[in-house]
């Protein structure tokens, strides 16, 4: 009992000597009615309204919410931040210094992700914040490893210091894991045959869909369609018609830059099952919509 009172107290002085040290610098960055961090902290929040509005907020923001959502990518759980959580959430603090602290957040794991999330909506503008994005790789939730392998992928070329970090990924265990950061290699691009090594012994992996995504992205970023196209074919023998599928999919992610598939997808189009065909025509709409009217898919 002593002790929990004793932590109390500590947790209020600490909190007081915040507040005091907010209240003698200049106030945190507001935006439309709220800080920076009450928007940040609605990424952590219960409510998913909340954070879809925080999301929509922090990316139309831009630059000047970067330095706030990269410390809260770097910011770890800590015993500390969970006592002054439930303080500030208490009846215990006066409400005018309630007003001077910055706003804990209650799901920080959360928050975290949805901060790599934000950045990656930015697109290529949040290319200062790589470096981070970069660590939240080497985070021990998959999760986490997920939501950043795919910002950096929408960075594009700007996020080209990552693609080692990328090219690493591809080793993971997980075959989502290593389908993200493949679309993410691609999206960026691999001028330096980095990831080349990786994608190449993936053409033998147990996982079908891996073996899949590695033959499109050498495909793709080495600019040698024939022998990937062969090998492609081989791997989306009709022995499992939703590969074939998967395959469309993700041909169609890459738009105009994918070009070089028209005529594998055209030959999907006579595929047997009826799902295929359906992804096969949404797929050569994105990549090729004048192929697609020639074909004349409706």
């Amino acid at each position: 009992m002593k002790r929990s009172r004793a932590i109390a107290l500590v947790v209020l002085l600490a909190a007081i000597a915040v507040a005091a040290f907010f209240a003698l610098r200049p106030g945190e960055l507001v935006y439309r009615g709220q800080s920076v961090g009450a928007w940040i902290a609605d990424l952590g929040s219960n409510d998913r309204q909340r954070i879809e509005r925080a999301h929509k907020t922090l990316v139309a923001m831009g630059e000047p919410a970067m330095p706030y959502l990269a410390k809260t990518i770097e910011t770890k759980e800590s015993k500390f931040h969970a006592h002054y959580l439930r303080f500030w959430s208490s009846r215990k603090l006066p409400q005018s210094l309630q007003r001077l602290l910055p706003t804990p957040i209650s799901h920080l794991h959360q928050a975290r992700a949805n901060a790599v999330g934000v950045l990656g909506q930015m697109g290529p503008k949040a290319s200062p914040t790589v470096s981070t994005i970069v660590r939240a790789l080497g985070d021990a939730d998959e999760g986490m490893r997920m939501m950043a392998a795919e910002a950096l992928g929408k960075i594009g070329p700007e996020a080209r210091p990552a693609v080692p970090a990328l090219a690493n990924m591809l080793k993971e265990h997980e075959s989502f894991l290593r389908q993200t950061a493949t679309r993410s290699l691609i999206g960026i691009g691999d001028p330096d045959g980095i990831a080349i090594e990786t994608f190449t012994a993936l053409l033998n992996d147990k996982d079908d869909l891996t073996r899949v995504s590695a033959a499109i992205a050498l495909w793709l970023l080495e600019g040698k369609s024939q022998p990937t196209l062969d090998l492609l074919r081989r791997n989306i023998d009709p022995i499992d018609w939703r590969t074939r599928l998967f395959t469309a999919d993700f041909l169609g992610e890459f738009r105009g830059a994918a070009k070089v598939s028209v005529p594998a997808l055209l030959e999907l189009l006579n595929d047997e099952h009826e799902a295929v065909r359906e992804h096969a025509v949404e797929a050569l709409r994105k990549i090729d919509p004048t192929a697609a009217e020639k074909a004349r898919v409706e």
